[in-house]
């Protein structure tokens, strides 16, 4: 009786080992597992004038760093999405950003401008973004992460796709036209599409009409006092009359930063300018000026705003996380 107890105990705790073996392979293909790694990225610190010259020339050489999320798939190369922060560096809003693409089996590089510029946070308020290394100024960033990712061994350089909040979606919608393509790039590579959320629209660059073919998508609140919904709106309107494949998504009630979980609230501080009713034009000299003063654009003109608000708004985030992941599905060809 005791060898037959035995023999049942052990067959049970076999089987017992096997369901827990099951399960464990079972948590592990649901779960977005992957590998952290951080690369060093040389790169250029432009001015607004050099990058509207299409010039490199005396940019001051600067390393910056990025955090590349590879998700557990068995594919030898995957797609990967480009992430550039906002004017704050990199938040919370991004950390959510790259889980949600890691579980879909797209690798994330979540590129930091700002540090390794001595752009550090201090204080309580994080906003460190000097001015050369703002959103235009920053596609020589974005071209040189692009490069990196396509001589990665698990990536696959034709499914890289760049996506940016506030001044990183300019970088984004700036960084699509074939002009800063061309004057920055690398040559027979490029971004698979391009996705930006409440960036700013309001400036009209010379030949912004000719971008590249990836489709490029606008995510933006109407209520944004920031960056202007109807400025993204007129600016996709004008870019799809001449054959592009763009599009603006406005969400009624949203605010700026209305991805950002970690912001529950509403944060409004009455006394900061605003520019989102202000718009911009280059003109023949490679100048950035006021519209309606053919001047430089200053805190004294009339477009000029004040007060910022800017908060989470769980309607408009799960739309855009939806449109986000559907496209990136479809253009990477992965299954839903």
């Amino acid at each position: 009786m005791t060898g037959r107890i035995a023999t049942r105990v052990r067959a049970w705790h076999r089987s017992l080992v096997a369901l827990l073996g099951i399960a464990a392979v079972a948590a592990q293909a649901a779960a977005p597992t992957y590998r952290i790694e951080v690369h060093s990225l040389p790169t250029l610190t432009l001015m607004r004038a050099q990058l509207l010259a299409g010039s490199q020339e005396g940019a001051a050489a600067a390393t910056i760093a990025g955090e590349l999320s590879l998700p557990f798939v068995a594919a030898a190369r995957m797609p990967a999405v480009l992430l550039l922060h906002g004017d704050a560096g990199a938040i919370a809003n991004q950390v959510v950003w790259r889980e949600e693409l890691n579980a879909l089996g797209i690798a994330v590089f979540t590129l930091d401008s700002f540090s390794g510029r001595g752009a550090i946070a201090t204080g309580a308020s994080l906003m460190t973004m000097p001015d050369s290394i703002g959103g235009l100024a920053r596609i020589v960033d974005a071209e040189r992460a692009l490069a990196l990712l396509a001589k990665h061994p698990r990536i696959d350089p034709a499914r890289i796709a760049v996506m940016g909040f506030s001044s990183g979606g300019r970088t984004v919608l700036v960084g699509a036209q074939s002009r800063f393509a061309a004057a920055f790039g690398t040559p027979g590579l490029r971004f698979a599409a391009y996705i930006a959320l409440y960036p700013d629209c309001n400036a009209r660059l010379v030949g912004d009409t000719k971008s590249d073919p990836g489709p490029q998508r606008i995510f933006i609140g109407k209520d944004d006092v920031l960056t202007s919904a109807a400025a993204c709106t007129r600016y996709a309107e004008r870019l799809r009359a001449a054959g592009n494949d763009i599009s603006t998504t406005a969400f009624e009630g949203a605010h700026h930063g209305f991805d950002n979980v970690s912001n529950p609230g509403m944060i409004r501080v009455a006394d900061a300018p605003t520019g989102a009713n202000c718009n911009l034009e280059e003109t023949a000299a490679g100048e950035l000026v006021n519209v309606d003063t053919g001047r430089a654009l200053t805190l004294a003109d009339k477009c000029i705003g004040k007060g910022l608000i800017a908060g989470y708004d769980p309607t408009a985030d799960a739309a855009t996380k939806v449109a986000v992941k559907a496209l990136l599905v479809e253009r990477f060809g992965l299954k839903p």
